[in-house]
């Protein structure tokens, strides 16, 4: 971050002083006290179970320059009166105003990614192809809310060209609000599925959300988009801007072609001339590759530098991580879940050697709203047609997506359903073994890692019998 003055920070979020105002600049935005740095700016804000006005005094005692309030009367006299505080009306209203302006000061390129599923893995691609050759940030982890959109913006220093930004949402509207604080420079859209439909009802309302963000950017603006979002998007949004598809299909405009997988990842042609790798498992992680190499390009970067960048993607926690416990592959795809992501986690495995037992263990998609049964059945369907041998699903809908993979399976494959992790917990090392590949997928409030450590035990007892 560029330094800032006291006044530029507290002109830019409309705030008001409080207490001493003797601080000459500030260098970084913290909103967790238990990761502060000297001279940095924090923000008290407020959360479902702690509020930051708790952690003023202590973070001004651990080196913040000054932070930022909305209720003095939450933190002690003394604090008031001789702390170096800005009050403002909403601390996180405050931070996207700050991180919006700050947006105005620097000259590095903003990349947006939206999109129903794919979006952080598809930023570290973009991140790690143009940080080979170029200066820049790209998003931490999942920081792709109100919070981690302005923070991602305000960690860009002086020097850097570019930033890669991730933008989610669940409801309607945070798209465009994110997309306005960011007004990106280019923009991927990944894909467009089914995902929180309980607040935003259709796939047609998601496409409406994710393609708000061109509503946010300047005429003629690039834009890649997945080819089979490309339908959603005939509306006047997409006029105007510089399009590029990419996809698998034969009219797209970046097409993987030849795609050969294993356990270390993909292999592709482009537009069948140049030869790829990604080493990330899943023939969906191609696609995501295509979008990074048409922000690439859009940086004149050659195939040579970007096939260079792509071969050092690391998986993100939790999405496609794979691991040997003993003679076990794990994947873990546990992060998070929407019936596209898991179509795309269940065409990975069959992508697997067919000489590899494969192991289903399916938890609950969230935010499906009134749909989440017809969803849950849905998946199921296309578990029970995959390459699975053992399908072992856990949770609410356990049931539902177990009839689900019996009514395409039949007897073809041995099907379990248990109502909770815990239970299926004490029963998984009874039904996996040496030389399965398990692929772990779900919502993330499911916390379906937790199976992890039983596997882990059963495998030990494998080893010790």
């Amino acid at each position: 971050m560029k330094k800032l003055t006291f006044e530029e920070i507290t002109t830019a979020m409309r705030g008001r002083p409080l207490g001493r105002k003797d601080v000459s600049t500030v260098s970084a935005v913290r909103t967790d006290s238990r990761d502060l740095v000297d001279g940095c700016l924090f923000f008290a804000l407020s959360g479902p179970s702690r509020d930051g006005h708790e952690f003023v005094a202590e973070a001004l005692r651990s080196g913040a320059a000054a932070a930022v309030v909305s209720d003095p009367d939450k933190i002690d006299r003394a604090c008031r009166e001789n702390g170096r505080l800005i009050q403002v009306r909403d601390t996180l209203e405050a931070l996207g105003r700050l991180a919006s302006w700050y947006r105005s000061q620097i000259a590095a390129q903003v990349i947006a990614v939206v999109g129903s599923c794919g979006k952080t893995t598809t930023k570290d691609m973009i991140g790690a192809v143009l940080g080979s050759k170029r200066r820049g940030q790209a998003a931490r982890a999942s920081y792709n809310n109100a919070i981690g959109v302005p923070l991602t913006l305000l960690s860009v220093d002086a020097p850097d060209e570019f930033v890669v930004v991730e933008i989610g949402t669940n409801r309607e509207g945070e798209v465009a609000a994110l997309g306005r604080i960011a007004r990106p420079n280019l923009a991927v859209i990944t894909n467009i599925g089914e995902e929180h439909l309980e607040f935003l009802g259709d796939i047609e309302a998601v496409a409406k959300e994710e393609l708000s963000l061109l509503s946010c950017m300047r005429e003629r603006s690039f834009v890649a988009i997945n080819h089979d979002a490309r339908r959603f998007g005939s509306t006047r949004l997409m006029h105007g801007h510089s399009t590029l598809t990419f996809g698998t299909q034969d009219e797209a405009d970046l097409r993987a072609e030849d795609l050969r997988a294993d356990l270390d990842g993909q292999r592709f042609k482009l537009n069948g001339r140049f030869e790829y790798r990604v080493p990330l498992l899943g023939r969906h992680n191609a696609i995501n590759a295509l979008a990074a190499i048409a922000i690439g390009t859009r940086f004149r970067m050659s195939h040579r530098e970007i096939a260079a960048g792509l071969e050092t993607v690391k998986s993100p926690p939790m999405r496609l991580e794979r691991s040997s416990l003993g003679a076990v592959t794990l994947i873990n795809d546990a992060y998070n879940a929407n019936p596209t992501s898991m179509r795309a986690a269940f065409d990975m495995m069959d992508e697997l050697p067919s000489d590899v037992r494969k192991v289903f263990v399916l938890g609950d998609m969230r935010e499906l709203g009134r749909q989440a049964e017809r969803c849950h059945r849905a998946v199921g369907r296309d578990a029970g047609r995959s390459s699975a041998h053992l399908i072992l699903t856990a949770g609410a809908y356990a049931r539902v997506v177990a009839d689900g993979a019996i009514g395409t399976a039949g007897t073809s494959k041995r099907i379990y359903s248990f109502p909770t992790v815990e239970a299926l917990a004490e029963k998984i090392g009874a039904l996996i073994g040496p030389g399965d590949a398990v692929l772990l997928k779900a919502s993330r409030g499911v916390r379906l890692e937790r199976l992890c450590a039983p596997i882990e035990e059963a495998l030990r007892s494998f080893v010790a019998s």
